[in-house]
């Protein structure tokens, strides 16, 4: 049987980033994908890449082909960094997006000095959403489904629903969102 392609998509990944202790977004992202990886599926995660995130301790890695990511929102126009890892003690292969003036923040969603969201955050996942897809496209990996973990990730089915409805690489692709 062929292994499905399958891109994990969520906002926190064990141990990268993660809210608390026992948080089952960060925690299931990272089980998951190593459960279809030990399945021999061809799984890929994707995640934001934020400041805490030790570039040094988890050996992150420049994509030459993924310096720089455009991406588009409206009638703006920025630029992202794709990194690589792996996850710990796995094969799954991690790709972060690196936008600092987005992902560069002391909290993930919110502000720890006063636990306020960050204002921008619709705006802030909207990027990373579009720069996910832009990212498979300059990787030129082709996902039968993309999984999307979330409210961060939930704009991917609707992108590709109208904004990439016409994009034949994402003609054989489908997308299941998880809450």
């Amino acid at each position: 049987m062929k292994a499905f392609k399958v891109c994990y998509v969520s906002s926190e990944v064990v141990p990268f980033a993660s809210t608390s202790q026992a948080n089952g977004l960060a925690y299931t992202a990272k089980s998951l994908t190593t459960a279809l990886k030990d399945m021999d599926q061809d799984v890929r995660l994707m995640m934001p890449k934020y400041k805490s995130i030790n570039e040094r301790k988890y050996v992150l890695r420049e994509v030459i082909r993924l310096r720089e990511v455009e991406i588009k929102l409206g009638e703006d126009s920025k630029t992202a960094n794709g990194k690589t890892a792996f996850l710990p003690n796995s094969k799954v292969h991690v790709y972060f997006l690196a936008m600092p003036e987005y992902f560069d923040r002391k909290g993930f969603y919110s502000d720890p000095q006063n636990d306020k969201d960050y204002p921008d955050n619709a705006e802030r996942f909207a990027i990373f959403c579009r720069g996910v897809l832009e990212t498979l496209k300059l990787l030129y990996w082709q996902p039968d489904v993309i999984h999307c973990s979330d409210w961060a990730t939930a704009l991917i089915p609707y992108y590709l629903k109208t904004l990439y409805k016409d994009d034949d690489f994402f003609k054989h692709t489908s997308t299941v969102l998880t809450v």
